[in-house]
């Protein structure tokens, strides 16, 4: 009887994983946090950035999306919201990015996290400001 209620219990988180997964059709096939975007591309890619910067993007190559999906890019300085950005997806396979300007007194810890419509996050971009 136990290990029929192990089963069981299994077969349930199973399902329940599936269910949650099944909430959204996007995924993130390529992200970054840039200084720029040339020719829909990321440039001056990195993890770490001069307090100086002025200005940082957020690249996203989204897949699964259709006309009228949509994502967000909110920004975060440690644990403040400092912006969210809505993001059409327009095709399959879109690529999109918002931007941020960067004060130098705002030194320290920050993300970018993608997320989809449905509010599902679909990843978290940690980047710093020295």
């Amino acid at each position: 009887m136990k290990k029929l209620t192990t089963v069981f219990s299994l077969l349930l988180i199973v399902m329940a994983v599936r269910s949650v997964m099944a909430e959204t059709s996007l995924s993130v096939v390529e992200s970054a946090i840039a200084t720029g975007i040339e020719d829909r591309t990321p440039v001056g890619m990195g993890g770490t950035f001069p307090s100086d910067v002025e200005k940082l993007y957020c690249y996203s190559k989204i897949a699964g999306g259709d006309e009228g999906s949509v994502i967000k890019h909110v920004w975060y300085y440690g644990d403040k919201v400092m912006a969210e950005v809505e993001l059409d997806i327009r095709s399959p396979l879109f690529r999109t990015w918002s931007s941020k300007r960067i004060i130098p007194s705002w030194t320290g810890p920050w993300k970018v996290e993608i997320i989809a419509d449905d509010g599902t996050v679909l990843e978290t971009l940690d980047f710093t400001i020295e």
